[in-house]
């Protein structure tokens, strides 16, 4: 007998390990294989958002790329039964903390939590469905109302914006025509059609909206009382009416009543109206017309409202000024009656050597002229009007809540088509108009502002390149607090031409006359007197690590209310961590100039670019963060405030599984000049020891910093997909560059060699099948290195500059600039013009070295970029036609700077993998690679015959 139980274990035993052995063939079959194309459309992206109690919180999946593609998917059956059967819509799912899921919603997304965290909103978007004849039909969309412990909810067919009150039980969603209040305890509902606009305060026990009808009928401002459900009209008439705004106390109301001739704005008859004690059924109005004003310029008038928020009334605290926003108009002259004889004129343009700016700058500015506001204070007592923006000071800036001083920009003496911003500033005194000169020629920059008000609008700190100042508004006194310490806070990092920014401004400290600024690691407090010491915030941390603080989120400084714009010292402040060297990154507390270390390691801490991503809950200490890294998609992690206590709630692709997949290496090597540099090095996660892969360079600038984050296959219209190469045995290396001015090109090409040689070095590259991709300022690499004797057996630029001359003197943006400023003092470094420098532009032009190209290109281009001209690649290819070269021009009509359509992005994805199999894995050439193609006119529909005639047909 127990033989028999023995011989019968052992043969369970043997069929169990032939399971296990089976299984484990299948999933390792299942796992290597390889990415395509259709595969990539399964990748999902997710978001979370926390209640303010910290007891609920909701994941939202969306696919990252709805195409028609994904119906064909071969992997799709396999994903459904990982994530479920709705894993290919978008979902919402709403958890508690302490009981887990408790409701699923298909096709919702963008939820809100109630304040009183008993209530959640969102919206339901259902895909358009199929019929039998292939024609969509529209599906209608909702906003849900849930109660979360109840599962009560109300659905509304509705495309409006909704928002919960702060401090009150209610719910509100609106449209272009209507407005719902929803009183979450009593649940009762209050519906206004007709609506033109409205506004609420927390302050204030009242909604208070327009009526704008077409017929005019009932058209006026009423107040909604939310607790009494009552409604008063406190100004009706045949008249429009607009610009809602609450005094400080929340007890007066201002608007802009007028009307419409002929269908245009009567500018000449915009009475601003108040109306005070609204709360009191005997309410004062008094009205302020236009043209009985003092102090308007001809033709100069109120501007009423343009879209959410704007040309917005502002109440002064005493109650005395309003600041508003005025704007010239334009009179219609009368029709004369009968046929008029119409001149034929020129078509002539006068463009002259003395334009400040070049006139298709001007044309571009003309249309937006014509609805340009201008910044003035309206005194109420003596009815008079004070412009504060003109043409002389164009920018006007103040804190919010903020009544007596604001900053003037002037950029007029500073004008040019090559020279990085600058500007002069003026305080402005917003109880007389009355302004004074704070500092001359300070230097701008896109990214980095170099100036801040302080929240109480009485101080201002600047960065004049060297130095941070802090001029006081009061005495008009600027003091440099940064000259007598021995500390520079220069950027040394930054290396383009013509501007020395700082590390950075962080803000203004709470309860203490002190800013808190950047250092290349730690944060600085800076006294703004010589009553304290400067002191490094972050220093009790050991140097030799070499971590770079920085704060975690900078959202307090938008905050309504003004003491919450600034930084409290006294409290636990979250930083986020790097470490240069390494790319271990992660959050640190500071508490009373200590610093706590959370959590650091080799991950990424967010799913974008953007690093502040610790979503707090209000009333408690639960938090939601981010981690990922090159193997796993960035995922959320419900936790405690100090990270001690942290599950994962999120499972965005599980799908990944099935696939090959890789690792991510960190390479350290040495440019010509010895300077230290890295670069990222991707390797198949089925590669073997010894074996020399093909390999993919991809560069632009600095791009090591990204070593631990995930990689997402997407169908870009720019880059190659990282990850369809990697699973498909290919290496893909990110260098970083180090830029000198005057040589970027050469600079791009020496990095990119040194760390080539050390991946050589290393054992994993063939050196005979490496391939170069780069896009736009990469697109300009691509191009001058295929002039160069170089390491790739094919190239691929997509839209890039070829000729550095041209660009100079011809290239047209977007906004009708010229790129002068970007070739100099900007992303092109090369810091002078080429007049004066012609050798250095004709050495880093890829189409004065063309004679000397030899490796296969692929240019790709769309003919309506408006970044860089489509006329650069075409011109590199027909002179390399000329020398007959191996190229081959990939055209895109109608796209700009980035392919959008989906078929494009596809289309150039699928033909740069074609391209690199053949050069890199030695496989069969496609036709358009080696020969000419048949020309086949593209069907078009045309809006308008004329547009036949705008453009030729090649773009």
């Amino acid at each position: 007998m127990d033989d028999l139980i023995y011989n019968m274990k052992k043969r369970i035993n043997l069929l169990t390990t032939i399971i296990v052995i089976f299984l484990a063939q299948h999933l390792f079959a299942q796992k290597n294989q390889s990415l395509t194309f259709k595969d990539i459309r399964q990748w999902r992206t997710h978001s979370t958002t926390l209640s303010d109690n910290g007891k609920w919180y909701t994941t939202n999946y969306k696919l990252l790329d709805k195409s028609e593609f994904i119906k064909d998917s071969i992997i799709e059956k396999k994903v459904k039964l990982s994530y479920g059967e709705d894993n290919q819509t978008d979902i919402l799912y709403v958890f508690n903390t302490e009981t887990g899921l408790k409701y699923q919603i298909p096709y919702a997304n963008n939820p809100v939590f109630s304040y009183s965290s008993e209530w959640i909103a969102y919206q339901i978007k259902p895909e358009s469905k199929k019929k039998k004849n292939n024609k969509k039909v529209q599906t209608k969309n909702y906003i849900e109302l849930k109660h979360l412990e109840s599962g009560f909810s109300i659905k509304y067919e509705s495309n409006a914006s909704y928002q919960f009150l702060e401090h009150k039980n209610y719910f509100i969603t609106s449209d272009k025509n209507s407005l719902l209040i929803y009183d979450l305890e009593k649940r009762i509902e209050h519906y206004v059609g007709n609506i033109g606009e409205y506004i609420i305060d927390e302050k204030s026990d009242y909604v208070a909206y327009t009526i704008a009808s077409d017929d005019k009928r009932g058209n006026g401002v009423y107040v909604y009382s939310l607790e009494k459900k009552t409604t008063r009209a406190l100004q009706t008439g045949n008249s429009l009416f607009s610009n809602l705004s609450w005094n400080k106390d929340k007890t007066s109301i201002a608007f802009y009543r007028y009307k419409n001739v002929d269908n245009e704005v009567d500018y000449s008859n915009i009475n601003l109206v108040t109306v005070n004690q609204v709360n009191n059924s005997g309410s004062n109005i008094i009205e302020y017309c236009s043209k009985d004003i003092k102090g308007f310029k001809n033709n100069f008038s109120f501007a009423i409202k343009k879209g959410t928020n704007s040309n917005k009334i502002t109440w002064s605290n005493d109650g005395e000024r309003f600041f508003v926003k005025i704007k010239k108009y334009v009179k219609k002259k009368k029709q004369k009656k009968g046929k008029t004889k119409v001149e034929k004129k020129s078509t002539v343009q006068v463009w002259h050597s003395k334009d400040k700016k070049l006139l298709s700058e001007r044309m571009m500015e003309y249309d937006k002229k014509a609805d340009q506001t201008f910044d003035a204070i309206f005194f109420r007592k003596s009815n008079t009007i004070t412009q504060l923006t003109d043409d002389n000071i164009q920018e006007l800036n103040y804190s919010k809540g903020t009544d007596q001083w604001a900053v003037g920009l002037d950029n007029q003496k500073y004008i040019s088509d090559w020279d990085v911003k600058k500007h002069d500033l003026y305080s402005i005194n917003l109880k007389t108009g009355e302004k004074k000169l704070i500092h001359k020629k300070l230097s701008r920059s896109y990214t980095s502002p170099n100036y801040e008000i302080s929240p109480d609008g009485k101080k201002l700190l600047l960065w004049d390149g060297s130095h941070f100042w802090v001029y006081d508004f009061n005495t008009n006194v600027k003091v440099n607090i940064t000259k007598e310490l021995n500390i520079s806070f220069i950027n040394k990092d930054y290396d383009q031409f013509g501007y020395v920014p700082s590390y950075g401004f962080v803000g203004w400290v709470k309860n203490k006359n002190t800013i808190v600024v950047n250092h290349k690691y730690d944060l600085w407090e800076l006294p703004l007197d010589k009553l304290s010491t400067a002191k490094n915030l972050t220093g009790s941390v050991a140097k030799n690590t070499s971590i770079r603080y920085r704060l975690e989120n900078y959202n307090f400084k938008e905050e309504s209310n003004i003491e919450d714009r600034y930084i409290d010292l006294s409290s636990p402040i979250y930083l986020y961590a790097f470490n240069p060297q390494t790319k271990y990154s992660g959050y640190y507390n500071l508490n009373n100039n200590q610093l706590t270390k959370l959590i650091f390691e080799p991950s990424n801490f967010s799913q974008t670019w953007r690093r502040n991503d610790i979503i707090k809950s209000k009333s408690s200490n639960t938090i939601i963060y981010t981690k990922g890294d090159y193997q796993n998609y960035p995922e959320s992690y419900l936790s405690s405030s100090d990270f001690k206590k942290s599950k994962k709630i999120t499972n965005t692709n599980p799908q990944q599984k099935l696939f090959n997949w890789g690792k991510r290496i960190l390479i350290d090597y040495t440019n010509e000049d010895g300077i230290p540099l890295q670069a990222t090095l991707s390797i198949p996660e089925n590669y073997k020891k010894g074996k020399k892969l093909p390999m993919i360079v991809w560069s632009y600038e600095k791009v090591s910093d990204r070593l631990y984050h995930y990689s997402t296959p997407y169908i870009s219209g720019a880059n190659t997909t990282e990850m369809l190469y990697v699973s498909n045995g290919y290496l893909y290396l990110k260098p970083d560059i180090h830029f000198n001015v005057g040589t970027p090109h050469s600079d791009m090409h020496e990095c990119i060699n040194a760390a080539i040689e050390k991946v050589i070095e290393l054992g994993y590259v063939d050196d005979k099948r490496i391939g170069y991709e780069g896009f736009s300022f990469g697109g300009h690499c691509g191009m001058y290195i295929s002039t160069q004797k170089n390491k790739f057996a094919a190239i691929a630029a997509g839209a890039g500059v070829s000729n550095l001359v041209q660009g100079f003197n011809i290239d047209i943006v977007w906004n009708g600039s010229n790129e002068q400023d970007y070739y100099m003092t900007g992303q092109g470094r090369l810091g002078t013009d080429p007049t004066s420098n012609t050798e250095m532009y004709l050495r880093e032009s890829a189409v004065f070295q063309a004679q000397n190209m030899n490796t296969p290109l692929m240019l790709f281009h769309g003919t309506a970029d408006n970044v860089v001209q489509w006329e650069h690649s075409f011109g590199f290819y027909s002179i390399l036609r000329f020398l007959k070269k191996p190229v081959v021009f990939l055209s895109y009509k109608g796209e700009g700077h980035g392919l959008r359509k989906e078929e494009n992005r596809l289309d150039i994805q699928r033909r740069l993998k074609e391209y690199f199999d053949h050069y890199l894995k030695g496989e069969k050439p496609k036709k358009w690679m080696i020969e000419e193609l048949p020309y086949i006119p593209k069907k078009e529909v045309l809006k308008n015959k004329k547009d036949k005639k705008t453009l030729p047909k090649w773009k």
